[in-house]
């Protein structure tokens, strides 16, 4: 089935009628990346050559499409160290499997992997205020910046930082807008397990703010309900989101989860840019965290966003001139007794070219199992070229 209904959308995108298309678009760019880690009694590196390309077609005036393409030339020690590195490039969330990867090693300590995906897959059908998506494609519902209880179709992590698209889903998507600032969408994806997602969201605009309410079921395991809002208060930006959560299979026995965040904003009169963001999450504890390699490498999804049941972000950016900025960010895990920080420093070199160096450092406290509690520090430096065209 998954491969007839990928045949199916080559056939949509190869017809006459694309190829004849008034408007046709295709862009990206090209970066690479070189990656430093210190983790416990090892200094790992990697190098990631990545080039992504966007398609854009728009056959009629109410059909239009994409394809869009993300590959990688990955190389470095990091990829003999973990064994499975190549299975997790390649582990495709989505109920087509749009990727294919291969690797192999590089002498005696290193290795590489070639990654090609397509992440973005859609026919989008537009007949006034009527909407109606289908293909892999994200569904953008989260309010907050660091953390999104309401972004049930597509999660992504924040210390991913060489993947400013972020994951899509697999789905169908109809919207209807109400009103300039009003719209109501139904939404239905399946991912790799065949499990369905699938909900209804409300959003309309209220004294001053966007309010949201959503509902449905998470992976056919889980009754979802949430709610949003952006506004302000006064000059100060307010955001915040939460999902409650309830076990189908044990609704009566069960009270069910919370995840929530909340963050407040600011922009001064100099550029100067200030986020605070608090998350709670009551899954936290029931996961079994024992290292900080579980969080930086696991499988995320919302129900796992909060690593703790509190955590608490802040973060501080600035232009120094019109073609550099820096920036640094914070995290607290209290009940870790651990933090992150990252500073990060962009630099436009020309119009289409820019430099990024980034720093992610992590500490915080675990109890083992198996021995007494023990404190992980981890650091990660990044050194990126981007070249858009």
């Amino acid at each position: 089935m998954k491969q007839s209904a990928l045949l199916i959308f080559a056939v949509m995108l190869l017809t006459p009628a694309a190829l004849q298309a008034q408007k046709v678009t295709l862009g990206g760019y090209v970066s690479d990346m070189q990656t430093v880690y210190r983790i416990p009694d090892r200094w790992l590196w990697e190098n990631s050559l990545q080039n992504r390309l966007n398609f854009h077609y728009y056959p009629f005036e109410w059909l239009s499409g994409t394809l869009q393409v993300r590959n990688r030339v990955i190389t470095g020690n990091t990829i003999r160290q973990f064994p499975g590195y190549a299975g997790g490039i390649d582990a495709d969330q989505g109920w087509l499997d749009l990727s294919v990867v291969s690797g192999g090693n590089l002498g005696d300590s290193a290795g590489y992997v070639l990654s090609s995906a397509i992440d973005r897959l859609w026919l989008q059908f537009s007949f006034g205020n009527l909407e109606i998506k289908a293909g892999r494609q994200r569904i953008n519902w989260g309010q907050t910046f660091v953390w999104n209880p309401n972004d049930i179709f597509n999660t992504y992590s924040y210390f991913d930082v060489d993947y400013p698209e972020r994951p899509g889903s697999d789905a169908v998507r109809i919207q209807y807008y109400t009103g300039t600032a009003s719209n109501l969408e139904l939404a239905a994806k399946l991912d790799s397990a065949n499990r369905l997602t699938a909900a209804g969201y409300f959003r309309f605009n209220t004294l001053g703010y966007d309010i949201q309410f959503l509902g449905g079921v998470y992976r056919q395991e889980d009754l979802v309900l949430g709610t949003g809002w952006s506004g302000s208060l006064g000059q100060i930006a307010f955001r915040g989101e939460l999902s409650y959560f309830r076990d189908l299979d044990h609704f009566r026995d069960t009270s069910g989860n919370l995840i929530a965040s909340i963050g407040l904003d600011y922009s001064f009169h100099n550029s100067l840019w200030v986020q605070v963001e608090g998350l709670y999450s009551s899954f936290a504890a029931e996961r079994d965290v024992y290292g900080l390699l579980q969080v930086y490498s696991g499988q995320l999804d919302v129900k796992n966003l909060g690593f703790t049941p509190w955590s608490f972000f802040s973060s501080i950016s600035y232009p120094f001139t019109p073609l550099i900025s820096g920036g640094f960010a914070a995290i607290v895990y209290p009940a870790w007794k651990g933090f992150y920080l990252g500073p990060s420093v962009d630099v436009s070199v020309y119009s289409s070219l820019d430099l990024s160096l980034i720093i992610q450092y992590f500490s915080a406290e675990f109890d083992n199992p198996l021995s007494n509690s023990s404190r992980e520090n981890y650091a990660f430096g990044f050194l990126r070229f981007k070249w858009s065209f």
